[in-house]
């Protein structure tokens, strides 16, 4: 089914769009922000519920047919546009959606997070999980919203694929986890080369992006395991040292 022409936008709706960059609204409404045009494009291949689409007037042609004519589509003018995001970064283009919830799927390993305060961090952390084909990512208390529209970007698709259990108690499931559970902790644990004959499935257990897992938590842990360095920096940042942990367990026989 084609699409004939884009609807203009009315103040009183360009307010209301607006709203949803505060998590106040977002949290009321069940809505929020997609940004550019990789994530609009995997959010309709998801086949999330879009309630409107928001493109540039001036770029209102390019946007014409390229999307189902079931999602309505909106002009904004570049004034109005700027109170969503910036218009470089996304492409002129932006969706409103509803948020969802899905269910864990299967995988040989989950990871869970006790913290990742930082949103861009949190995007990055769900493409890895994606990445890997983990089952789900848990993240902890006060870590960074995951409808923010930093940590949507910088999933760059992967929140729409992937089981995120928010606000998750980490000490009762890592108490009630039927497989192994691996600590990555900076300092004293096991090489990570040395993993061996984990019982699947595994649970990666990652601590805040600074002060690392708490030793709670890491206790808890069947195994914990470090990442051993050739070189002089005593560390990894969160992300990268998920990215190599969730590789080495995903590839465990």
């Amino acid at each position: 089914m084609s699409r004939e022409m884009i609807s203009t936008s009315t103040r009183r709706q360009v307010s209301e769009w607006a709203r949803l960059t505060q998590k106040k609204f977002r949290r009321e409404r069940g809505q929020f922000l997609i940004e550019g045009e990789i994530c609009v494009r995997e959010a309709v291949r998801a086949r999330l519920t879009i309630e409107a689409m928001l493109v540039l007037a001036s770029e209102r042609e390019k946007w014409l047919r390229e999307f189902p004519a079931s999602i309505p589509v909106f002009a904004l003018a570049a004034s109005d546009f700027a109170r969503f995001a910036k218009i470089e970064s996304s492409q002129g283009i932006l969706a409103v959606a509803r948020t969802f919830e899905l269910p864990p799927r299967a995988g040989k390993i989950a990871l869970a997070c006790e913290q990742v305060s930082d949103p861009g961090n949190c995007g990055a952390l769900m493409r890895v999980a994606d990445f890997f084909g983990a089952s789900e990512l848990c993240l902890g208390p006060d870590s960074a919203e995951i409808w923010n529209p930093k940590v949507v970007r910088g999933s760059m698709g992967a929140l729409f694929r992937l089981p995120v259990r928010t606000d998750a108690n980490l000490e009762e499931l890592v108490r009630a986890w039927p497989g192994a559970s691996v600590a990555a902790v900076a300092h004293g644990g096991q090489p990570l080369h040395t993993a061996r004959d984990l019982k699947n499935p595994v649970l990666l257990v990652l601590g805040h992006e600074t002060r690392g897992l708490s030793d709670e938590i890491a206790s808890l842990c069947s195994h914990r395991f470090t990442l051993s360095s050739s070189g002089k920096s005593e560390s990894l940042n969160l992300v990268t040292a998920a990215a190599v942990f969730a590789y080495e367990l995903s590839n465990l026989r």
